[in-house]
């Protein structure tokens, strides 16, 4: 089946638009990533980020708080994009790679509480990181790198989309393995096994794997159960790390490891251990709610309720 039109488009956007961050240009570059986020306060991607907030937050926030909120978020989007277009260049060569390398050095802070990631590290145990969309994933994968801990990431590898194998590359440049979402157990597994750290991004829906509706923001959201598989394959704890921008700086910080329950209900333990995630998940969203991915289908449940929004121009 050939890639469609679009995928190839944006494919070549990424490679051209990589040449340009980090040149002379890339001041440029800023305005114009700086005016797109302007620009999509009036289209459809606002308009989801508006209510998803309305749906989450309810009556905590008003019209001009959420209004207000849907900029910062779209701000932040623009960031990121600039962002991962710098590290992009890493893959290029070995004086860009040291050049990123050296902008991730200056751009990230570790906290006191990634001593234990670090000790686990020389203890050859596994980590098995999970955490969000939130702050910038992407930076958070490579200075983990950079400091030592070696391991990979599962993600989405959607087949015959070349834009895909740009993020692949972005990863690959820092050193960082990708692994796709329909990777073998084994596979997965052995990552843990020589001591590495595993990476799950798992705060959204995941339509292709198995999900389990577990509560996020007062709400049932369909939720991946793989968290919980591999924490009972593996008998590692879940470790929970964000990388989220506190004023000019990423800051990186470790929350306390959660257990999965013993239980002769592995369904039962898992909603447990899944719930218990997404409620950390939902902790670091209400401390940078502008830093976080607002403009997915995040409740599936009520779409419906969206398109008619959209369909009045909401």
């Amino acid at each position: 089946m050939a890639e469609p039109l679009r995928r190839r488009l944006r494919a070549q956007a990424l490679n051209a638009l990589t040449r340009v961050a980090g040149s002379p240009l890339d001041p440029l570059l800023g305005v114009a990533l700086a005016a797109g986020a302007r620009a999509a306060q009036r289209t459809s991607a606002a308009r989801r980020i508006a209510r998803n907030l309305e749906l989450a937050y309810g009556a905590e926030l008003d019209a001009p708080t959420r209004k207000a909120l849907t900029r910062g978020v779209l701000t932040h989007t623009a960031r990121l994009v600039r962002e991962w277009l710098w590290m992009a260049r890493a893959a290029r060569s070995e004086r860009e790679r040291e050049r990123v390398g050296r902008w991730i050095d200056a751009s990230v802070e570790f906290d006191a509480s990634c001593d234990e990631l670090r000790r686990s590290a020389v203890r050859g145990r596994g980590v098995l990181i999970v955490t969000a969309h939130l702050g910038n994933w992407e930076l958070l994968a490579a200075a983990l790198r950079r400091a030592g801990l070696d391991g990979a990431v599962v993600g989405l590898r959607k087949r015959n989309d070349s834009s895909a194998d740009w993020l692949v590359g972005l990863r690959a440049g820092l050193g960082v393995r990708s692994l796709p979402q329909d990777s073998s157990p084994r596979e997965v597994l052995n990552v843990l096994r020589e001591g590495a750290t595993l990476g799950l991004v798992c705060d959204l829906h995941a339509r292709r794997l198995d999900n389990v509706d577990a509560p996020f923001f007062g709400r049932l959201a369909p939720t991946m159960s793989a968290p919980a598989a591999l924490a009972r394959a593996s008998g590692l704890p879940l470790t929970p790390v964000r990388c989220v921008r506190e004023g000019a700086r990423y800051r990186i910080r470790v929350d306390e490891p959660l257990e999965l329950a013993a239980s002769a209900d592995k369904r039962a333990a898992a909603l447990d251990l899944l719930t218990r995630m997404n409620a950390v998940f939902e902790r670091w969203i209400r401390a940078a709610p502008e830093q976080w991915a607002w403009h997915q289908r995040r409740w599936p449940a009520d779409e419906h309720v969206e398109r008619a929004s959209e369909s009045e121009g909401g």
